[in-house]
């Protein structure tokens, strides 16, 4: 006879199943070499399980396991972390910010901003490492924004933080550059020039072609740091500027290029230069580039003399 299973009874054997599954995944969880078990592991779990994990492991789990952990558990219930962040001791508190550099979302990105601008250097160090895990298009004008507010945030963390994020920051930093301040700007074009490639020289010359000398002279120095070989032609230009620190900038780049193409604009550019410094430094790579097209004339006349020599055995 089959014996009589009330309600309750059944209620605390489905109860009692879903403890042992749960507690099995968390073991899964914990061998994180194995991925594949580790995200069904995750599907099986409460989300009170998933916490809990959370909260007690997150230190144990390597970034992929951190990254499926944080997605399952807080990416449809965001608030449910922010909300006790206050209450946290500072070790939850990056424990926190470490989370939100895989939730894709324009609150977190909110967020960490707030915390880059706090005067605690442990969370501000721990907010900048989330952003550059974050997605570029959601940090990118939040970043902008912050090299206004210079007693805020430090440019110089900025940079680093979207300096992390490379090339792909590339057309972003185009598609933003009209729009932003003039801090802003400096920064983009100081990008542009540090992982940009000629496609980027077009802006690079606008931004050397404004009235704001900061701005002028970190773009020459972009062009610059593209390749001399690439920008000496537009550089040419600048050697005729008002300011004698980027014409000096220029002549000094013609210098480590050793680009003797630019010997005519150098010899009109030393008749009408004034200033001291920039004169004898002009000269000077006069001097150098012209002994050098020497030693390459003669070269390229001693290798003509030998195919003639050559040709001339042959046909005796």
């Amino acid at each position: 006879m089959i014996p009589f299973r009330s309600k309750k009874y059944q209620k605390q054997q489905r109860e009692e199943l879903t403890l042992q599954e749960e507690q099995l995944a968390s073991q899964w969880i914990m061998r994180r070499e194995q991925l594949p078990e580790y995200r069904f592991a995750l599907e099986m779990m409460s989300q009170e399980e998933k916490e809990k994990v959370f909260w007690e492991s997150w230190q144990s789990l390597d970034d992929l396991a951190q990254r499926d952990l944080v997605r399952a558990t807080y990416s449809d219930c965001l608030d449910r972390l922010l909300n006790q962040y206050d209450r946290l001791a500072q070790e939850k508190k990056i424990q926190v910010i470490e989370a939100l550099a895989y939730l894709y979302q324009e609150e977190a990105v909110n967020f960490l901003m707030l915390e880059l601008g706090k005067s605690d250097e442990n969370l501000r160090l721990a907010a900048a490492g989330a952003l550059q895990k974050q997605q570029p298009e959601l940090i990118i004008e939040p970043m902008l924004a912050a090299l206004e507010q210079p007693e805020q945030f430090l440019a110089s963390r900025i940079h680093t933080i979207l300096s992390g994020l490379g090339p792909r920051m590339v057309p972003l930093l185009l598609q933003k550059f009209p729009e932003t301040g003039l801090n802003g700007k400096i920064m983009v074009v100081q990008l542009l020039g540090a992982f940009g490639d000629r496609s980027v020289i077009p802006i690079l010359v606008e931004a050397a072609r404004s009235e704001e000398y900061l701005l002028k002279k970190v773009a020459v120095e972009s062009l610059v740091t593209l390749g001399v070989e690439f920008t000496w032609q537009i550089l040419q230009e600048f050697l005729q500027d008002e300011h004698w620190q980027i014409r000096l900038l220029v002549v000094e780049a013609f210098r480590r290029g050793n680009i003797t193409a630019v010997c005519p604009a150098l010899r009109l550019a030393l008749c009408r230069e004034k200033d001291t410094l920039v004169r004898e430094t002009m000269e000077e790579v006069l001097y150098a580039l012209d002994v050098a097209a020497e030693d390459n004339a003669m070269i390229w006349s001693r290798r003509r003399s030998k195919h003639y020599g050559r040709n001339n055995r042959r046909s005796s």
